[in-house]
């Protein structure tokens, strides 16, 4: 799914795009990926075919098996428009989520750096295809609470729906990430907060525009501080016990 057919096809919902931020792989996992390539080619060539083209064809199999691998791992994106956000892969075949702002809660929308701290912090909790849209590069984003993704999907999905999070927050929401790739996440708030403004949501534009750039520690203890909405560690342990 192209960036302009997703953003022509949630037009009438959300408006126009205003910003739009891709969270690429970096040039070290694209190295990781080439070095693959090189070395799967190069154990072909041990015993290669007979012919030149039984020789090449393995080496040409395993760059497009890579490519592939490449364009579905690193086509995370989020585009701000100027009633919501539209954030997921954007590969081909895969469809994005959406979260107006009137279904994110004021104050919950912040920067994030120390994403690759992430899943330590947070205990495993929200690490999920669904909701969190993280990649092992991922060193920076914006986190928010909003809608279930159930109600993001705007799709049916029976696949996607077994990677679905329960509610994760204190109030029963479900908490969201997004990685903003190479810019910096106030910068991305900061362009929210004016397209939410604009749009009426004034709570969420006002908090948003004040939130301070959060950095993650990977320590548990701090999850709630740093992603507003996530439960305190004892509270979160002692809800399970319950269940």
């Amino acid at each position: 799914m192209s960036v302009r057919s997703e953003a022509r096809r949630h037009r009438h919902e959300l408006g126009g795009v205003v910003a739009a931020y891709w969270d690429r792989p970096s040039p070290t996992t694209i190295a990781a990926f080439v070095g693959a390539w090189l070395l799967l080619s190069g154990l072909t060539f041990i015993n290669p075919g007979e012919t030149f083209l039984q020789a090449i064809a393995p080496t040409v199999a395993f760059a497009l098996l890579i490519a592939v691998a490449l364009l579905y791992i690193g086509n995370e994106r989020l585009l701000v428009c100027e009633r919501g956000l539209i954030l997921g892969s954007f590969a081909p075949g895969m469809r994005p989520y959406v979260a107006r702002y009137d279904q994110i809660v004021p104050g919950s929308l912040v920067p994030v750096t120390g994403a690759r701290r992430y899943a330590k912090e947070t205990e495993q909790r929200g690490l999920s295809f669904s909701t969190v849209r993280r990649s092992g590069w991922t060193r920076q984003g914006i986190h928010f609470v909003g809608p279930s993704p159930r109600d993001a999907r705007r799709h049916r999905a029976k696949i996607g729906m077994v990677l679905d999070p329960p509610p994760l927050t204190f109030d029963g929401r479900w908490a969201w990430f997004a990685g903003t790739g190479t810019t910096q996440p106030q910068r991305v708030t900061a362009t929210i907060a004016q397209a939410a403004g604009a749009a009426g949501a004034i709570q969420l534009a006002q908090a948003t525009a004040a939130a301070p750039v959060r950095e993650l520690s990977g320590n548990p203890v701090d999850a709630p501080q740093h992603l507003p909405g996530f439960p305190a560690l004892p509270d979160l342990r002692g809800r399970e016990a319950r269940r």
